[in-house]
């Protein structure tokens, strides 16, 4: 019976270890523009961020958003995944082709999968555990003449998020990024409002700005439904027979 149990457990964690690198090798969600999404999709979080400084474990959702939030991450849970994000790039991205070729970013920076529960009121509490880098987004503001390879030295960052680790990002992005707006990591635990990200979204050049907020992000289509599997693998007791046997059962 021990032997059964203890077979489970390291085909359980060999599961759960191939859905994180297909997670990290996919760039599972859809997060280059959340303009797209529906607004009931997305919430600004006001005047600080309590939750990535590890000042507070979990934040009240005072507004009627939480609720449909709550409602549109069950009803889409295989489709869709709920995050908590941390500095936004946001502006125009022009092709070093020309003016004609054009991308707008409204993108997070930094980004924290999520839940929302309730007890009295509504709350949002994030995995301090996996604290994930939107690179997809990053190199895309990488200057022209940079190699992509530089994105391998981007500061490695833990929770909680402090003032010497993003003065280390401000340094990477002067030395290796067109963004604009890096001052906004000084102004950070202090965030801007949701009015005011929107209307950076039309900005000339990509900017970085501080705010905080969180989204029903898209997964892209072709993680989808690997990645729902192997979540749902990773919780069977009991596995199929070929399935066992190539994880090693006998």
């Amino acid at each position: 019976m021990g032997n059964t149990a203890n077979m489970q457990g390291r085909q359980r964690l060999l599961i759960e270890y191939f859905r994180r690198c297909y997670q990290a090798d996919s760039h599972d969600l859809s997060l280059s523009n959340i303009a797209r999404l529906a607004e009931n999709r997305c919430s600004f979080i006001a005047e600080q961020d309590y939750l990535s400084s590890g000042e507070l474990h979990r934040v009240p959702l005072l507004d009627a958003s939480a609720t449909k939030l709550i409602e549109l991450t069950d009803a889409y849970r295989k489709e869709r995944q709920l995050i908590y994000t941390s500095f936004f790039i946001c502006g125009q991205l022009f092709s070093q082709s020309g003016v004609t070729n054009q991308r707008k970013l409204f993108a997070p920076l930094l980004y924290f999968p999520a839940r929302i529960y309730r007890e009295d009121n509504s709350f949002v509490e994030i995995n301090t555990t996996d604290l994930r880098i939107n690179f997809p987004v990053l190199r895309l503001t990488l200057k022209p003449d940079i190699d992509p390879e530089v994105m391998g030295s981007f500061p490695q960052l833990q929770f909680p998020l402090d003032s010497s680790q993003l003065a280390d990002v401000g340094r990477w992005m002067h030395e290796h990024s067109l963004l604009g707006g890096l001052e906004e990591l000084g102004r950070w635990p202090s965030l801007q409002s949701g009015a005011q990200i929107r209307e950076k979204t039309n900005a000339s050049q990509p900017e970085l700005i501080s705010a905080a907020a969180i989204i029903l992000a898209d997964r892209s289509r072709g993680s989808r439904g690997v990645l729902h599997e192997l979540g749902q693998l990773a919780c069977e007791q009991n596995l199929q027979v070929p399935l066992h046997l190539v994880l090693g059962g006998i």
